[in-house]
């Protein structure tokens, strides 16, 4: 906002918001980014044109909203409530403009409803695609996919750990007080959070890539692999995992999305201080773990018995599909259209359940569902004993009824907005469990919740429906409070001035 009034003692003339300033880093980030598919282009013989006017223009307009946010004290303010919406909400939509260039400009995709779906599909790490890659010859566009969905999990993770709790409260990390975790919106602590929080973000990739490398995957493979893993970005075309038939590969998949599901500050303060029991005390990485083991039993059990796979394979796709869709990545190792109805309906639970709080993944959040588990045993009691005075205590301590009435709605919110997702999607002709399986994949940020019914792609599909599906990516991103917090004061805004 520019003050023109002098407002606080504020010189007139200065920028007295933090937007410009961080949607301007975030576009020369994304710059950045794009110079790498561009040197690869280069050192392949390929056309490095898609990704060099892309750069050069994020580069053009981060620079100028960084210009324009150093006019004034940006670096001293606070995002207020409405600004931080908007920075949650507006920053997908931001990048993905200069980021569905290259698939554009090389030719790949020839619509631009197409080519900002695959961005938007990249950027929110859901994983569905237009594109079929083992058909796409332009290796640097292949490159640049795979760092699109690294960079939009980091972004993720500066929106998760600066901004968030800004604008919803619980819905950010303050639920894990036990972990003396503070967030501000101030700027200057806004970097320290991000930075604790990418420095495990970025030693997750390092790990991950030589585990894939171990596994047998060539060392650029096992890079791009890497960075779409630990971002939770997936895919749902198990030819990734089958084509290899390489059980070590699973391995490393499953190895990496167990971590990156994890809450990552708590993972850093907990290298940090070197007391790695901090992981084990806190209460929501113990339902992590459980929820992973017993459902990595539960589906290898039907797998075994009803499906009547060997007992390894039962077990090798139950814990490797359990860990999959739990924290949302959705890499898929399987036909999983051929299961048993039970096993699918289950990894689209798992799915809307989702990983850690603090986690680069999508979903509820197990703490949250353990919270909304806990208010309605809660209620049993009350009913039981109308005197009785129960407190809902998590990790031990109590959670303020304010935070468990902004769960229940958040809970409520999540549940309508997929169902009107489900209906609006089942316009363009899927079977109602198909658009029910794709509304919960683009919610969740779980793309291969798609293809739990059928083999789905969006080459098909009108660009209606493309960018409908965009839009729901954003609300499961920006958990839903944000874009209703924007829409409330649009409203305000018109019956002010009409």
């Amino acid at each position: 906002m520019i003050a023109g009034t002098g407002k606080e003692g504020e010189p007139v003339g200065q920028v007295d918001s933090l937007l410009p300033l961080f949607l301007g880093r975030m576009a020369q980030v994304l710059a950045l980014a794009l110079l790498v598919p561009l040197a690869a282009a280069l050192l392949w013989g390929e056309d490095a044109l898609p990704f060099f006017l892309p750069a050069l223009c994020a580069a053009a307009g981060g620079t100028l909203l960084a210009r324009l946010a150093a006019m004034g004290e940006g670096g001293r303010r606070q995002m207020r409530v409405v600004e931080s919406a908007l920075a949650m909400v507006g920053v997908w939509p931001f990048l993905a403009l200069f980021s569905m260039q290259p698939f554009l400009l090389a030719h790949v995709l020839s619509s631009p409803a197409a080519a900002f779906f695959e961005s938007m599909s990249a950027l929110t790490t859901t994983g569905l695609s237009c594109l079929s890659y083992p058909e796409v010859t332009v290796r640097s566009v292949v490159l640049w996919h795979s760092l699109l969905c690294w960079v939009g999990g980091g972004v993720f993770v500066i929106v998760l750990v600066a901004i968030l709790p800004n604008v919803s409260g619980c819905f950010g990390l303050t639920l894990t007080a036990r972990q003396s975790l503070s967030f501000s919106p101030v700027w200057n602590r806004m970097v320290a959070s991000v930075r604790q929080g990418l420095s495990v973000y970025a030693a997750l990739t390092a790990v991950s890539s030589v585990l894939y490398f171990l596994a047998g995957l060539m060392p650029l493979a096992a890079v791009t692999r890497a960075m779409v893993t630990v971002s939770s970005g997936g895919s749902a075309d198990y030819a990734l995992f089958a084509a290899h038939a390489n059980g070590a590969l699973e391995l490393a998949g499953g190895i990496t999305m167990l971590f990156a599901g994890m809450n990552l500050l708590l993972c850093w303060r907990a290298w940090h201080s070197r007391r790695f029991a901090l992981l084990w005390r806190d209460m929501e990485l113990r339902l992590y773990v459980f929820g992973i083991l017993a459902s990595g039993f539960l589906l290898s059990a039907v797998l075994f018995f009803h499906d009547r796979l060997a007992l390894f394979d039962s077990l090798r796709y139950g814990f490797f599909h359990a860990v999959s869709f739990l924290t949302t990545t959705g890499y898929v190792a399987a036909p999983l259209a051929d299961w048993s109805p039970f096993a699918r309906l289950y990894l689209l639970l798992l799915a809307f359940v989702g990983g850690c709080i603090g986690a680069a993944g999508g979903g509820l959040k197990l703490m949250r569902v353990a919270v909304l588990v806990r208010l309605a045993l809660a209620e049993v009691r009350r009913t039981l004993h109308p005197h009785m005075v129960v407190s809902i205590k998590m990790d031990g301590l109590a959670v303020a009824p304010k935070i468990a009435q902004r769960i229940l709605t958040f809970f409520y919110l999540f549940v309508a907005v997929f169902f009107a997702s489900s209906l609006v999607l089942s316009l363009s002709g899927l079977p109602l469990m198909r658009a029910m399986a794709v509304a919960a994949g683009c919610l969740t940020s779980t793309g291969a919740a798609a293809s739990l019914f059928a083999p789905v792609g969006f080459s098909w599909a009108p660009g209606w429906m493309q960018l409908f599906a965009s839009v729901v990516m954003v609300l499961g991103r920006v958990e839903i409070f944000s874009f209703l917090i924007l829409l409330d004061q649009g409203v305000r805004y018109f019956r002010r001035h009409w």
